[in-house]
């Protein structure tokens, strides 16, 4: 069975416990490893490289092809760039008949991107948004179907392959940032639907886009509690997942879900085994997140739910060997006759220890009696 095939037969019915801590996704431990410093520098082959390093069953996690090679209309330009040694920041536009959307990006070496601004701030914005929405929906997709092709051919049975875009609707395609989501959903309420079912839209057709590439995931993702009400899940995040995770599994994709800050009260009142998830992460304890009980935890999800996790990234930056291990079969233990996947409570920061994976591997196949 391939690594891709055992990854693949453990979400679908669990087995003795596997090992795939989260390499890649922009933060930084397959950069560090290929000896680069930029994380934008970072390529695919750099992070197969990195999962091929350590004795585990990996998932690789990459991002949806750039809507702007399907259509112009999708394109952002970039009007201003500024480079120092430790430090670039970009400056992009989109503009529409209606508007111009606006979008600032900071790179800090060995750190990664974040950004300052975002191109939705106020209801002004939407109508742009909406256009970009519609010009999506007319937009041929065949570019996506490819470019998922070509890395489903590059990583070959090497690893499952996740693709990631804001699939959940409630997000905007992340063009707002979270506190302005919330207030828009507020004060919008009837705009901010109509730009959820339209990205639903989008989303069946995306779905149908990256399935014909031959991809085996797709990234749904959520705010955690700090950042938004259990009203609003029940409002927004709930029933449109369920839409989204529906439609996925029309194509033969199964549905990962990764939030890796505080997902209680929410993991107790259910909300996640309502959302179609197929592989969920991460039920970290303080002070990455805020479940106190891995075991409890995993009575609470669904047993037809896969977990992943729960190493925090506090221990493998800063513990010894010795400690990851211990902490890796105290995981294991907790969650003894459930389907989980042992991993970190994220994605592996440019700093990780590269003993400390090795730990975490050891721990696992002493487990399993290898």
């Amino acid at each position: 069975m391939t690594k891709r095939q055992r990854f693949l037969d453990h979400v679908r019915h669990g087995g003795p416990p596997i090992c795939s801590p989260q390499i890649g996704g922009g933060a930084g431990f397959d950069t560090r490893l290929a000896g680069k410093e930029w994380i934008s520098q970072t390529t695919l082959g750099d992070t197969i490289a990195a999962v091929e390093r350590f004795d585990i069953v990996p998932l690789i996690n990459v991002g949806l092809p750039d809507l702007g090679c399907c259509d112009d209309k999708l394109a952002w330009r970039q009007v201003d760039r500024q480079e120092s040694d430790d430090r670039i920041e970009t400056h992009e536009v989109l503009e529409t008949p209606v508007g111009t959307l606006v979008r600032k990006g900071i790179e800090e070496k060995r750190k990664g991107f974040f950004q300052p601004k975002y191109p939705v701030e106020t209801p002004d914005d939407l109508p742009a948004l909406e256009h970009y929405i519609d010009a999506a929906l007319a937009a041929d997709l065949a570019a996506v179907t490819a470019g998922v092709r070509w890395t489903v051919e590059e990583i070959a049975d090497r690893a499952a392959l996740s693709v990631q875009w804001s699939v959940q609707p409630y997000e905007l395609l992340c063009f707002p940032d979270n506190v302005n989501t919330v207030l828009i959903a507020h004060d919008c309420p009837e705009t901010f639907r109509r730009l959820m079912d339209k990205i639903l839209k989008l989303d069946e057709r995306l779905f149908a886009a990256v399935a014909a590439g031959g991809a085996d995931f797709i990234f749904l993702g959520g705010p955690g509690s700090e950042m938004i009400s259990p009203r609003f899940y029940e409002d927004y995040l709930i029933p449109y997942s369920q839409r989204a995770s529906a439609m996925a599994r029309v194509h033969g994709l199964a549905v990962y879900s990764h939030i890796c800050s505080r997902i209680e009260p929410f993991l107790s009142m259910g909300f996640y085994n309502r959302m179609g998830i197929d592989l969920f992460e991460t039920l970290s304890p303080p002070p990455v997140g805020n479940v106190e009980s891995l075991r409890d935890a995993r009575t609470i999800i669904d047993p037809a739910i896969c977990t992943r996790g729960n190493l925090g990234l506090d221990v493998l930056l800063s513990a010894s060997p010795e400690v990851v291990r211990e902490k890796t079969l105290e995981i294991l233990q907790a969650v003894e006759g459930h389907k989980h996947i042992v991993a970190a409570s994220d994605y592996l920061f440019y700093d990780v220890p590269e003993a400390n994976i090795c730990a975490m591997t050891d721990a696992v196949n002493a487990y399993n009696g290898r």
